[in-house]
């Protein structure tokens, strides 16, 4: 599913769609990337990525956390940027996918 950010309201289509598809995906166990392609003025290009996770144990087990609530902000976060033109899920991997612009 992708998703082309023009205007605000592409912008809230996407997020209820994605917030659907990560809850889903979450529900079944499988956390999603947060996959942005960074694409320079120059026209090179970087990849980052990130899963919102908790690095620091949450008992004495040292089990990690997963919250939720992070994958929104960021989902929120990530659509509110300008910069940020298209963003398409891949649910194979599963992968948010940002294309982030420098212009």
């Amino acid at each position: 599913m992708k998703f082309e950010l023009k205007t605000i309201r592409d912008r809230k289509k996407a997020f209820k769609e994605l917030w659907r598809l990560i809850l889903n995906d979450v529900g079944k166990g499988r956390l999603p990337i947060f996959h942005i392609l960074h694409i320079e003025r120059d026209g090179t290009v970087d990849n980052h990525y990130m899963i919102p996770i908790s690095l620091e144990p949450v008992d004495e087990k040292g089990n990690r956390a997963v919250w939720i609530q992070d994958f929104g902000f960021f989902l929120k976060l990530m659509l509110r940027l300008k910069r940020v033109i298209e963003v398409e899920y891949n649910p194979k991997r599963p992968a948010v996918i940002f294309i982030y612009v420098d212009t």
